[in-house]
């Protein structure tokens, strides 16, 4: 079993889209987005399983249907697809320290990132990100934010109260907080788990969460990990 277990969920039509916020870049194409995510994997060092959300729309409909490690659903909203997806995480007998890293179909990754995501790991955390969220740097409510810095091999990380919920965990500590996890989801709010209450949550409990500087992956809409053109990596540019 590779160390890293890559669980991406994808949909046909996420209504998350239409929420303040999310507008996608000109260049944002989910099919590129894949195909980045495959290209920028070590696959030596990382697995990848696709779960995707046929609620509203066939499988056999998008360019994954050729893609063999896939798991069908039907939820219909974030939340939903999270649950369904951690079922089937934990369906797995992975060995206590697999990384699994939950990832949503709008991420785009620099070449690289597997042995980051590890080096991650070597630091005294519960849960990284590759996702330098802009929020940390334009939002008002982090003006007096401040942060712990790391430096790993290759990367500087710092830690964060939150993220999306795309991160990475050790399979140990995902199954010793499944509840929490749960619970952010089952208690959504319109279909979206409340996962930046969750991380806050899981700092106040102890948990602590890095993310990398700069970013190695980011989110294709509004608030992109700064101080890199992500366009480039799907041919955009």
């Amino acid at each position: 079993m590779k160390q890293i277990q890559v669980f991406v969920r994808h949909c046909f039509y996420s209504p998350n889209t239409e929420l303040r916020g999310h507008s996608r870049p000109s260049w944002f194409d989910k099919a590129a987005v894949f195909q980045n995510l495959l290209d920028t994997t070590d696959h030596n060092l990382a697995d990848i399983h696709v779960v995707y959300d046929e609620h509203f729309g066939k499988l056999e409909e998008t360019f994954l249907s050729k893609f063999e490690n896939v798991t069908v659903i039907n939820a219909g909203n974030e939340a939903q697809s999270f649950l369904k997806t951690l079922e089937l995480v934990f369906s797995y007998d992975f060995d206590d320290e697999t990384i699994i890293y939950l990832l949503e179909d709008d991420y785009l990754h620099k070449p690289n990132w597997s042995p980051i995501l590890l080096e991650a790991f070597t630091l005294p955390v519960e849960y990284a990100s590759l996702y330098d969220h802009l929020d940390k740097y334009i939002g008002k409510q982090y003006r007096t934010l401040s942060s712990q810095i790391f430096a790993t091999k290759s990367c500087h990380w710092r830690t964060s109260p939150s993220t999306t919920n795309t991160y990475a965990s050790r399979y140990l500590r995902l199954k010793e907080d499944k509840a929490i996890h749960k619970h952010y989801s089952e208690s959504a709010q319109k279909g979206v788990s409340r996962d930046h209450e969750k991380f806050v949550y899981l700092g106040k409990s102890g948990r602590r969460l890095v993310t990398s500087i700069p970013g190695y992956s980011t989110q294709c809409d509004d608030m992109q990990s700064p101080t890199y053109d992500w366009s480039v990596l799907v041919g955009k540019a």
